[in-house]
């Protein structure tokens, strides 16, 4: 096996714990840049060898349009970036932040010939690692608390994510004593985002067996998403489950009539109950009036920047970036203005129209190449981009770094 490999290894083995690892040993080292030799700098190792193989197979990638359309992404936000005069600093946190996990999915995209693991072990060993760190959070959750990750230099109960500050033991909902679930991510958020991943990994792997404790996993994955209280995610859930059932109603219909009907009739009878018992605390849970208007503020703020510079704000001048470049200017104030809570509005503020074309026909493409090879990755990867319509959930680059590594594993030839 080739160091390329063993990387790879290491990579979905040790991300799923990639929050913890930065705050313990940033905390224990005090050298709060341990994420990037976790991450960035692991990332470079795997390109290095990967160029290694290349070279000593006396070969060249091929190109194909996907890879030309990544370049031109990033070649032209560094362009405008240096015609804007912004330099180094902008340019480091854009590639962290805006385009990292494409760097992923070129890497990848051109491993077949020199990843010597086979596609299941990978994902086998990622399931193993995800479902590992879930236990550790159940014994937590259940028998010491969130608060006994204080003891790992989590920071006691900070409600909201705040920037430059360490990780909070959990989220809380607004008006509400309910502690969102986000375990060792760094958010409920990310947590939902994982839980998309890790549960579409073990379905596929379990996709042939029909066997009574793959339902209950699948059970107690949605549960788990349940308690994120991450409504983008909840929203996946519905809009696919609508789907799902849409196509396959004439099926259902003809073979589980009683007990479609049965199911149907006790839902709804069981999620009325529920409203009529704590409809005060549904409300303030789905509805949750602040955040709701921070979201649709921040969204529609794009108006206003596109009238103020019609062809590009240029790069990292919204979303994650834009607060560790101008760390003085996080206010409230600011941050509706730059932190536009979409991806795709970020895109549109930060280059415009040439940007966000570029960047919505590589998603296209990718969703198209996955719908031949697996449904399953195909409907992962459509329910991380709804997400980022109402999020910029690519913020969290270590997992935005393992799904693109998993989809290019199936959509390559080899």
């Amino acid at each position: 096996m080739n160091i390329f490999s063993y990387l790879t290894k290491f990579s979905v083995i040790t991300l799923p714990f990639y929050v913890f690892f930065t705050v313990f040993f940033g905390y224990l080292t005090w050298f709060n840049k341990v994420g990037f030799f976790l991450k960035e700098w692991l990332l470079i190792l795997i390109f290095l060898s990967l160029v290694y193989e290349f070279i000593k197979a006396k070969k060249l990638p091929k190109l194909d349009i996907l890879d030309y359309l990544v370049f031109a992404y990033i070649w032209y936000g560094v362009w405008i970036t240096l015609y804007n005069s912004l330099w180094l600093n902008s340019i480091i946190y854009w590639w962290r932040y805006d385009f990292m996990f494409l760097i992923v999915m070129i890497i990848y995209k051109h491993w077949a010939e020199f990843l010597k693991v086979k596609k299941e072990e990978l994902i086998r060993l990622f399931v193993y690692s995800g479902a590992l760190s879930l236990l550790f959070w159940i014994l937590v959750k259940f028998r010491l608390k969130e608060e006994f990750l204080v003891e790992f230099w989590y920071v006691d109960y900070a409600s909201n994510w705040v920037f430059k500050w360490w990780i909070p033991v959990y989220h809380g909902l607004e008006n509400s004593w309910i502690r969102r679930f986000q375990w060792i991510l760094d958010g409920p958020n990310a947590m939902a985002y994982f839980l998309v991943i890790f549960s579409s990994m073990y379905l596929y792997l379990q996709k042939k067996k029909n066997e009574f404790y793959v339902y209950a996993s699948i059970l107690f994955l949605f549960w788990l998403v349940l308690l994120t209280y991450s409504r983008s995610a909840l929203l996946w859930i519905i809009v696919s489950s609508g789907i799902i059932f849409l196509v396959s109603i004439k099926y259902i219909y003809k073979n589980y009539r009683k007990v479609f009907l049965s199911v149907l009739l006790f839902t709804l009878w069981f999620l009325s109950i529920l409203w009529i018992i704590f409809q005060t605390q549904l409300t303030n849970i789905i509805f949750r009036t602040s955040s709701t208007t921070g979201h649709f503020d921040r969204m529609s703020v794009w108006i206003e920047r596109f009238k103020e510079k019609p062809l590009w704000a240029w790069l990292a001048e919204a979303g994650p970036a834009y607060r560790n470049i101008y760390p003085d200017k996080q206010t409230k104030e600011d941050e509706v203005k730059y932190i536009p809570e979409s991806w795709y509005i970020q895109v549109l503020i930060e280059w415009w129209i040439i940007y966000f074309v570029i960047f919505i026909s590589i998603l296209l493409i990718v969703l198209r190449k996955l719908y031949s090879k697996s449904k399953i990755i195909f409907w992962m990867f459509l329910a991380i981009l709804v997400m980022n319509i109402f999020l910029h959930i690519f913020e969290a680059t270590y997992l935005s770094m393992l799904m693109f590594t998993f989809i290019w594993l199936f959509i390559s030839k080899k």
